[in-house]
């Protein structure tokens, strides 16, 4: 749900509201803990932070858009996480070049939280459940 809401938001106003992904990455950690124990929380912690740290200071993506990954690999585990990720690029290549079209850009400004909820399904079509 907070893909899809995510989604909407980016793309009719190219931002991904904190009220959506913060609680998401809390309950996230919550679930986590419980589930998979300290070391795996902070393992999902410290790599997905050190990635969208790395990915936002390169302006590949907002911070919206990484909370809500880090969101969705906390709560569905490290694996889903890298699924989600790896679906979300496949996602990103199509939308990248419409909006390259639309904007006639070499630099568009792409909802990329739609790539994020593609990714989520393409994982759910997949198969890769929450580990």
């Amino acid at each position: 749900m907070a893909a899809l809401l995510a989604a909407w938001f980016d793309l009719k106003r190219r931002e991904v509201p904190d009220w959506i992904t913060l609680p998401l990455v809390l309950a996230g950690t919550v679930f986590s803990l419980v589930e998979r124990g300290l070391g795996v929380t902070a393992g999902t912690l410290l790599l997905g932070g050190a990635l969208a740290e790395l990915l936002y200071r390169q302006k590949v993506f907002g911070g919206g858009d990484l909370k809500l990954l880090l969101g969705l690999a906390l709560a569905g585990g490290p694996l889903y996480g890298l699924a989600v990720f790896y679906g979300s690029l496949l996602a990103a290549l199509p939308l990248f070049f419409f909006y390259m079209l639309k904007e006639k850009t070499r630099k568009p400004d792409v909802p990329y939280a739609v790539a994020i909820l593609a990714g989520v399904f393409w994982v759910y079509w997949k198969g890769v459940w929450i580990i």
